[in-house]
């Protein structure tokens, strides 16, 4: 027996940005509903750091005081690691109370936050489907037809609209031929829990040789507990034969060795792993029907990983597309199009800034020369702090203005240059051995990298400079980044008390009903 229901929009997936997306829409007095194949709480492979913009978010979604009454940890501080050296501990410098941005992230399992964050959209009118398989996403002349699995039944949803919001593996995304394969934009992960945690406040990362193109890291919560884990560009493990679970076994150790905090840490469970997909993988996100948001539109940073924050904006950046097509009974992708029109002016002048660097990083071979300019730049951001939150806002920092950043580092590096040169110039002229380190080592061995890369596959080679010329060229040079002052959406939805009513805002005549 088949049952059938008739929705406004049909929101497959109850993550972050499923569960934004029907927050926004449902204050609209949009008729959605949330398709969800788990039944929340559940576990989510995940670093689980809620920075500054996405804690902005929940307090707009009046999502954080339900965070808060667990009494998350702020992060306020990091140490970095470069081959097991302590590279860098301060406070986090980019972290500043600014445009409503809190000073701190929180650590927060997704076990714990996406099930706050479903109950938001639950209380904004959302129709909600908990343990709901979708196996069947088709569009029928104006109407998509979403058919699942539902308490032993067969459950079908009708809506003109559909939005993937459905993880790294959409079956939206599939259904609709945008299913992203690509290596070089896919993270491979592995987390796992640990109890006996003797440090609090302080998220940890790491920069090992054979994590490379990826890194590690450790983010403490209550209890003396903490999320731990790694991740490695897809590319290179399949390349290399990286093995994840290895390099996570080998991180354990690592971390009890070196992180006094940690000698004494334990699995409370298995380890999970998982995928991530950047936003440089991007080709479109709409088509006849519906939008993709979140992980199953590739919303990830290029360079960490992050993905809850970016997946709430994406989705509630697609919500204005949404309104629109109802507003106006337009379903098609030409008018969908203006969901990428608007994520692109939001999100590239910082993320293809961040694809830059993670294009020059995928070139296993340069780990030599980028692992020391890593440790570089953290000696420099030692010494400088005002180095450190404008360069430092590179590694998660939401006020990234490229330019800004491009500035100081070219500036340092003219000054490393010269200040290098003279030293090699004086002892040429006094008949001296020019001294190591510095400026020869880093020459070095950029060329010893770039003569192995070559050497050992000049197809891939050549491949990945060209890359490098794409993405170089696509670099915007701008000051601004819209992505500190948050969606434009937050200020219209978040902190209106009483969710306007459908008369006022839409008539919701594109309905499939």
């Amino acid at each position: 027996m088949t049952s059938a229901e008739d929705y406004d929009v049909i929101v497959c997936g109850g993550g972050p940005a499923g569960s934004a997306m029907a927050w926004a829409l449902s204050r609209q007095g949009v008729r959605v509903a949330v398709v969800e194949r788990s039944r929340f709480p559940r576990e989510k492979v995940c670093g689980d750091f809620v920075e500054p913009g996405g804690l902005r978010i929940l307090a707009a979604m009046q999502c954080l005081d339900a965070v808060e009454a667990g009494s998350p940890i702020p992060i306020t501080h990091v140490r970095s690691y470069v081959e097991s050296e302590l590279a860098y501990r301060e406070k986090i410098p980019y972290y500043e109370p600014r445009l409503g941005l809190p000073p701190h992230g929180y650590i927060v399992p997704r076990s714990e936050l996406d099930t706050h964050l479903l109950e938001c959209a639950r209380s904004a009118s959302a129709s909600v489907y908990e343990g709901c398989t979708v196996d069947r996403v088709v569009r029928e002349g104006s109407v998509v037809s979403v058919g699942a699995r539902f308490d032993g039944k067969r459950l079908e949803l009708r809506a003109p609209l559909v939005v993937g919001a459905d993880g790294t593996e959409s079956i939206v995304a599939r259904s609709f031929g945008l299913e992203r394969t690509d290596p070089r934009y896919i993270c491979v992960s592995q987390r796992g829990y640990v109890e006996g945690v003797a440090v609090t406040g302080e998220a940890a990362t790491w920069f090992y040789d054979d994590i490379f193109p990826g890194y590690a890291w450790m983010f403490p919560f209550k209890g003396g507990r903490a999320n731990i884990g790694v991740g490695v560009l897809k590319e290179a493990s399949k390349r290399y034969d990286l093995s994840v679970p290895k390099l996570f076994q080998g991180f354990i150790e690592k971390l009890r060795r070196e992180h006094l905090g940690c000698a004494d840490i334990r699995l409370t469970r298995r380890p999970l792993g998982g995928i991530v997909k950047s936003y440089a993988g991007i080709t479109r996100n709409h088509f006849d029907g519906g939008l993709l948001v979140g992980d199953a539109g590739s919303f990830a940073d290029p360079l960490t990983g992050e993905g809850i924050t970016p997946g709430m904006e994406s989705a509630l950046i697609a919500s204005d597309t949404l309104v629109a097509a109802l507003e106006q009974g337009r379903f098609d992708a030409e008018f969908l199009s203006r969901f990428d029109r608007d994520f692109r002016g939001y999100f590239d002048p910082a993320m293809r800034y961040l694809q830059v660097i993670a294009t020059l990083m995928r070139n296993r071979d340069l780990r030599e020369y980028c692992l020391s300019a890593i440790a570089r730049g953290f000696a420099e951001a030692t010494r400088d702090p005002v180095f450190a939150r404008v360069a430092g806002a590179s590694f998660g920092g939401l006020e990234l203005r490229p330019s800004a950043i491009m500035g100081q580092v070219w500036t340092k590096i003219g000054h490393y240059f010269a200040e290098g040169s003279a030293e090699v110039g004086l002892a040429l002229l006094r008949g001296r051995p020019v001294p190591s380190g510095g400026l020869v080592d880093d020459v070095a061995a950029w060329q010893r990298g770039m003569t192995r890369s070559f050497l050992s596959d000049p197809r891939w080679h050549l491949s990945w400079l060209g890359d490098l010329a794409r993405t170089s060229a696509q670099f915007m040079w701008t000051p601004r980044n819209p992505r500190l002052r948050g969606p434009d959406q937050l200020s219209r939805l978040g902190f209106s008390d009483t969710p306007p009513s459908a008369g006022d805002i839409l008539s919701t005549g594109g309905g499939a009903s």
